[in-house]
């Protein structure tokens, strides 16, 4: 019998490797060394990130607010009563959802419905969601991302309900 969802291992990150940061490090010094300008670009760029995340994140968190305020006493329970558990298996609907929650633009734990876009309703990033948000769900369900194209849900991954599809029709990692 397969384990309860409740008993999925966390998402481990995995640690870069030493030679590679040596090599960015590197890079990095010989950038300040040898074209000092670089460095005063690179700090204005930054600046320029902290000055518009100091303005956009006020209206951020006021639509997560209101957000949770409409789906109040709502949980993961409603969440994965969208889905059958004899079709869906309930380690995607947990780490899709439990990830989703991490994923957010805010600190506020947000419930999340099976129908929320995630670009306009949770306000994901397409990189995001391909590079990071992926690979966690990947990892904690044990999925496959080999020959994610010829899943019927590639390229349609638009609402949670979609994620978790997509990745209930993923191969598992582990099966030969």
């Amino acid at each position: 019998m397969k384990q309860a969802s409740r008993f999925m291992p966390k998402y481990e990150p995995r640690k870069a490797s030493k030679p590679l940061l040596f090599s960015l490090l590197f890079i990095a010094a010989a950038i300040v060394i040898y074209q000092p300008w670089y460095l005063v670009v690179l700090v204005g760029i930054a600046l320029l990130v902290v000055v518009w995340g100091a303005i956009e994140q006020p209206r951020v968190e006021r639509h997560f607010l209101r957000l949770c305020k409409e789906r109040e006493g709502l949980s993961i329970c409603e969440f994965a009563r969208e889905f059958d558990p004899k079709v869906v298996d309930t380690w995607v609907i947990r780490a899709v959802y439990e990830q989703l929650q991490a994923a957010l633009p805010t600190r506020q734990s947000v419930p999340i419905k099976a129908s929320d876009s995630l670009f306009d309703t949770l306000l994901l990033d397409e990189d995001d969601l391909d590079l990071d948000l992926v690979e966690e769900i990947a990892q904690r369900t044990g999925r496959s991302l080999d020959d994610p194209e010829n899943n019927p849900y590639y390229g349609n991954v638009t609402t949670a309900r979609n994620l978790v599809l997509f990745f209930n029709l993923q191969d598992r990692a582990n099966a030969t």
